[in-house]
């Protein structure tokens, strides 16, 4: 089992992260296999993928250079979380 796999299978319970100061959670993750480019008006010139969303609709995106950001809409904002998927995977923690 993949570390993508056991992130999903625990999203019950294990599902927050906290990055610059604040706290999501996630509210569904996407297998690789499962996964296609983003192909949005607003992410115009970056080759990415959808990985995952949070409770409030926002995405996590991984990059093709690897980094996963956080798309935050309503802000318009992004930013990176983790310079790897592997690295983002870790950050999952039990929710309060």
């Amino acid at each position: 089992m993949t570390s993508l796999d056991k992130a999903i299978s625990n999203l019950g319970i294990k599902r927050t992260i906290k990055f610059s100061g604040k706290q999501i959670k996630l509210a569904c993750l996407f297998r690789e296999e499962d996964r296609r480019p983003l192909q949005a008006d607003w992410w115009k010139g970056k080759q990415s993928t959808l990985i995952g969303v949070d409770d409030n609709g926002n995405f996590l995106v991984r990059h093709c250079g690897g980094y996963v950001f956080y798309w935050c809409h309503q802000a318009q904002t992004e930013e990176v979380i983790a310079k790897s998927e592997g690295e983002f995977l870790k950050l999952i923690e039990f929710g309060e």
